[in-house]
């Protein structure tokens, strides 16, 4: 797994004490009491920029959605992988805050609260109808989109009575050399926090003995799934698939909900210190976390299970599937530890130290 090094927060942290007091990042300005507080004083901010995942279709849902309710503009630049979140991350601590609001990935939630570029919000108070377990222990996040993963398969190639209902089907010799799994095990250290150290450790040692075609890239190996170059993926997220299907609807791909299906998720957002709208930035977090808001997340299969009548708590119900998240304190330390175990069961090689 990429992670940030403490030698490249360190090189950015010595050109800040060089540089002197301008290289700074500003505080945040004022944040309203109440919603109709932040509403007033958005108003007088520049448009909210914010950095996320959104696709093309999301966009302008949310845009129009929000704009509609608040008359109020979105600046929307999409962010892909960790390189792009550690980009913002150094620019951050050298003082340059190109974004309000930042959707942080799991890896580097730890690292962007421990350099102070984010500051808490207090979520619950300004949204008490908002479901606490979206909001982070001490306030940074806000979750305001999952990613489920599951197995994804080709019809054409797995038969009906063949489709996995298991992650111990992916361990079948049927599909020796025939199934896909990332290398970036994001679903397996989901995983890994309900089944613990030694059952996630004897999975994914047989895992490895059943000659997994390891792949990079969630919508990129479910669009090889679809033209047949390998029969099934296992630990891909319902994303890829409804990436995949929104680009071609004949394609030959299909999402099978396991029996447990861990999550993560797919988007916390935390307010930049120095965030020029920092009202407006509020405003739209907490309105992406209402059920009016992530009621248009199904469009990039992001759907939320823990906001009521939402199209991700209906599939998993009728799944008749177990959830397993392991909670905001999983992810950091932890869930990097497990990463690591995992990937070296896989027989992968220690990275080195950058």
């Amino acid at each position: 797994m990429t992670r940030l090094s403490k030698a490249s927060i360190g090189a950015v942290c010595a050109l800040i004490l060089m540089a002197g007091p301008m290289g700074a990042a500003p505080s945040a300005a004022e944040i309203g009491k109440t919603v109709q507080d932040l509403a007033k004083r958005a108003k007088a901010e520049p448009m909210v920029r914010i950095a996320v995942t959104w696709r093309k279709t999301l966009r302008k849902a949310l845009t129009k959605a929000f704009k509609k309710k608040y008359g109020l503009k979105i600046k929307v630049t999409r962010v892909r992988g960790l390189a792009s979140r550690e980009r913002i991350l150094n620019e951050a601590i050298a003082g340059v805050v190109g974004y309000d609001l930042v959707n942080v990935s799991g890896e580097l939630r730890e690292q962007y609260i421990k350099t102070g570029i984010i500051i808490p919000v207090p979520w619950a108070k300004l949204y008490p109808k908002v479901n606490t377990v979206l909001i982070s222990p001490r306030n940074y996040f806000i979750a305001t989109g999952f990613s489920k993963y599951g197995i994804v398969y080709n019809p054409k190639l797995v038969a009906k009575d063949l489709v996995p209902k298991s992650w111990q089907d992916c361990l079948d010799p049927r599909w020796r050399g025939k199934f896909a799994v990332l290398t970036r095990p994001r679903a397996y250290t989901a995983l890994w926090s309900g089944w613990g150290k030694e059952k996630s450790l004897a999975f994914h040692r047989a895992l490895r003995a059943n000659k997994p075609v390891w792949s990079r890239g969630q919508t990129a190996t479910a669009t090889k799934i679809a033209a047949g170059e390998q029969a099934l993926g296992c630990g891909l997220g319902l994303h890829a698939v409804v990436n995949v299907i929104r680009r071609d609807p004949t394609a030959d791909l299909a999402f099978a909900w396991p029996s447990e299906v861990p999550i993560q998720v797919g988007e916390g957002l935390a307010l930049m210190k120095g965030a020029k709208s920092p009202n407006a930035a509020v405003l739209l977090a907490g309105f992406l976390a209402s059920p009016e808001g992530e009621s248009h997340y199904y469009i990039q299969g992001r759907s939320s299970p823990f906001v009521k009548g939402s199209v991700a708590s209906k599939m998993i119900k009728k799944a008749g599937a177990k959830l397993i998240w392991g909670g905001w304190k999983w992810a950091g330390k932890r869930e990097a530890e497990a990463s690591r175990d995992i990937v070296r069961a896989w027989g992968f090689p220690k990275a080195k130290r950058r």
